[in-house]
């Protein structure tokens, strides 16, 4: 308990200082401000055994030896310069936010900016969550160059990665130099899909009077209604392209059966007690009804609760992102 205690106290200690050394920003330029650097195990057995000669040497007053411990020393400190030469200078921009579903690998792009090369850079979350994993680049050459950091997150919701850890052990291994940077990721956990059949889903809406219903049939095999202008989000498989190469302007195709029916996806009908497992359900629906150009609205009230929380039918894909986005969102009720 006391040794849990101690370590928690000087890591809240420690996040609190890095927060005023190294605050949040979109763009990190390494430099002797946010660079630390420290010997590894190879470079302390290194100093150890330097250190030695040095006591040989006075011991047996043996210039020769003294010598040579000299050098070692000086090579020490001039391979430590090195790693801090190699490290500095670097660019590091990324975008805050990002979304993906639960236990699936979400990939978080990272720009790095190099006016010289570098060589030998790691870059991992620094507090590792699970079984994340890390990219490795023996060399970054000048100019820009784009990484993709995999995450994979266990549950849905909000969460907050925290700080990326870049470091290097060039050259020698005899350091290794690091810095943590904080971008304020933030990612917007989707459920994971989970496939709902299509008679469970329906004997489920026999007992409601409101229409709602899952249907197989896509947008594409409905009779053609009308043309309107195009509304940003919505698919291109919609488009009306031989208006548009006619220089005529862009709108979308609409169908009959699209309008004459509205279907609303509710929490309340899926075929389980379970929450996570409802908004498994219903993420899969959401998915299916977008690649099928389905209008649709989702109605995400709980059980005894008496506020309504709905998303008025629509399409495109601005829609899906507002319905993931909602699934992600739902609190379990207390």
């Amino acid at each position: 308990m006391v040794v849990n205690y101690l370590k928690s106290t000087i890591n809240n200690r420690f996040d609190t200082w890095l927060k005023r050394r190294v605050p949040s920003r979109f763009h990190h330029k390494l430099s002797r401000r946010n660079i630390f650097i420290m010997p590894t195990k190879f470079g302390f057995a290194y100093l150890f055994f330097v250190f030695l000669l040095f006591l040989l040497a006075t011991n047996y007053q043996n210039n020769i030896i003294m010598l040579m411990s000299y050098l070692l020393a000086s090579f020490f400190i001039t391979v430590m310069m090195h790693s801090f030469y190699n490290f500095s200078g670097l660019e590091f921009t990324s975008p805050a936010k990002h979304a993906g579903f639960a236990k699936q690998s979400i990939s978080l792009p990272i720009s790095i900016i190099a006016k010289r090369p570098h060589f030998d850079l790691t870059i991992s979350f620094a507090k590792q969550v699970g079984k994340q994993q890390f990219i490795h680049l023996k060399q970054c050459k000048v100019g820009c160059t784009e990484v993709s950091l995999p995450f994979i997150a266990e549950h849905r919701g909000v969460i907050e990665p925290g700080r990326i850890k870049i470091s290097s052990e060039y050259a020698f291994g005899l350091f290794i130099s690091w810095a943590v940077l904080d971008f304020s990721h933030q990612f917007t956990i989707y459920p994971q899909p989970k496939k709902v059949r299509t008679n469970q889903y329906r004997s489920a809406d026999q007992s409601d009077n409101s229409g709602s219903s899952y249907s197989n049939q896509s947008a594409g095999s409905d009779d053609f209604s009308e043309l309107k202008d195009y509304v940003i989000g919505e698919s291109r498989a919609r488009t009306a392209w031989k208006q548009f190469a006619r220089g005529q302007g862009r709108y979308t195709k609409h169908y009959q059966n699209q309008q004459g029916s509205l279907h609303w996806l509710k929490l309340g009908d899926m075929p389980t007690n379970n929450l996570e497992e409802q908004l498994s359900f219903l993420c899969y629906l959401v998915l299916e009804y977008s690649n099928k150009e389905q209008n649709f609205g989702l109605d995400l009230t709980q059980r005894g609760d008496t506020t309504i929380n709905t998303i008025s039918p629509n399409t495109g894909q601005e829609h899906q992102k507002l319905c993931l986005s909602a699934l992600a969102h739902v609190k379990q009720q207390a």
